[in-house]
């Protein structure tokens, strides 16, 4: 539930966490509201779900979900059951940064300790790949590029399939050279402009 609480708080979520004890971790934690109770305690539950909009359940045994989720329903509020993958509403994945991709993991409570490892053989292999964050960063120039002119929604996904399955593009982006790759994007993004007008 640490995890959890934390990466909530780090969104700007107001955090409740309900317990017998809290950890260290837990009171030292910034934004964090600490309710000292019981969670088999269904009057507190009830009271503690009004207004709510997520659940999170990281209690050791499934024994409480019933009840939970049945009160999360009455509220309206989704659940997330660390106990429990197959009946979980919301997934909280584990995450990691590449760039300026963010990956995203789960093994739907298979092993968490795999997936860690699983992400970071992601994290390595993505990291080698130089020309795929250069594809991104050149994509992305685009559809600022276009966005900024007006092109209207259907001609831009057009435009970004062109220009991504045209092999002298690709080949200037295999060989680092970014400057003559966009300006590639420019000849096919005019060329699709003209032909659109004509």
């Amino acid at each position: 539930g640490v995890n959890r609480a934390r990466k909530f708080s780090r969104a700007g979520a107001s955090v409740k966490v309900l317990s017998i004890e809290f950890s260290k971790e837990l009171k030292e934690m910034d934004g964090v509201e600490l309710i000292e109770g019981d969670a088999h305690d269904e009057d507190l539950l009830d009271k503690l779900m009004e207004g709510v909009d997520l659940v999170v359940v990281a209690l050791p045994t499934a024994e409480q979900n019933e009840s939970v989720i049945r009160l999360a329903k009455k509220h309206g509020a989704l659940v997330n059951l660390a106990n429990d993958a197959e009946a979980t509403e919301v997934v909280v994945p584990f995450e990691d940064r590449v760039g300026s991709v963010r990956l995203a993991i789960t093994s739907e409570g298979r092993s968490g300790l795999v997936v860690r490892d699983m992400l970071r053989e992601l994290r390595d292999c993505l990291s080698a790949k130089k020309e795929l964050f250069s594809l991104m960063d050149l994509m992305y120039r685009l559809k600022l590029h276009m966005k900024s002119i007006g092109v209207d929604p259907r001609t831009r996904i057009r435009v970004y399939h062109i220009v991504y399955a045209d092999e002298r593009f690709r080949e200037l982006v295999r060989r680092g050279d970014e400057r003559k790759a966009w300006e590639r994007v420019e000849e096919i993004l005019q060329g699709v402009l003209d032909h659109a007008l004509s």
